[in-house]
């Protein structure tokens, strides 16, 4: 069925965009909720108004977004890890993980999505971590994977801050979870940090 926007739907398009959606997902949500309407001669000559309210909605969450970007760039926070005494991890640290300790620490705006990694964490130590916001807009947050044993205990690395100048050592695993305590940044962000368990 061929609708057309009114309001912006995320995955589907924003005010003015013609879509294609199944019959049953138009009647029982996109038209009754006001999301939408069925193409027609009278409802496209609103195209030129939903446009204008799109370009606004677009214009204000880049506005938002950068906002975000300057306020995020550079913060810290801390993922303890089950790990080795050489620094491996048992599992590895995801996306979900540092999304966790990002919301712990108050920054509940962003999103899973948001948080892009070439590879999951399989190392104790520090890691730059790109957020994607919007578009173009990108932040990078550090964080710091803290080793610990099975009862939660910090573990003591042997050699690994003599092996690897940047705090990472070589190839290894963690297992993921999310439980989440705020704790003071540790000096390398300016503002607090917060750990969560991985």
């Amino acid at each position: 069925m061929k609708l057309l926007l009114l309001e912006s739907v995320d995955g589907l398009g924003r005010p003015g965009d013609q879509v294609d959606v199944k019959p049953g997902f138009a009647r029982n949500y996109l038209v009754p909720q006001g999301k939408a309407v069925r193409v027609s001669p009278d409802t496209l000559r609103m195209l030129g108004r939903l446009q204008e309210k799109a370009e606004a909605e677009e214009r204000a969450l880049v506005s938002s977004m950068q906002e975000l970007a300057a306020k995020v760039d550079g913060f810290a926070v801390k993922v303890n890890a089950r790990a080795t005494e050489e620094g491996h991890l048992f599992g590895s640290v995801t996306e979900k993980d540092v999304h966790a300790a990002m919301a712990a620490a108050g920054w509940t705006e962003l999103t899973v999505r948001q948080v892009r990694m070439h590879g999951h964490l399989k190392e104790a130590g520090e890691h730059e971590v790109e957020l994607h916001l919007f578009g173009e807009i990108e932040a990078k947050v550090m964080v710091t994977i803290v080793p610990v044993d099975s009862d939660g205990y910090a573990v003591e690395l042997e050699e690994f801050e003599d092996d690897d100048e940047g705090g990472e050592a070589g190839e290894g695993d963690a297992s993921t979870g999310n439980a989440a305590t705020e704790t003071p940044a540790d000096g390398s962000s300016p503002e607090a940090a917060a750990t969560v368990d991985a």
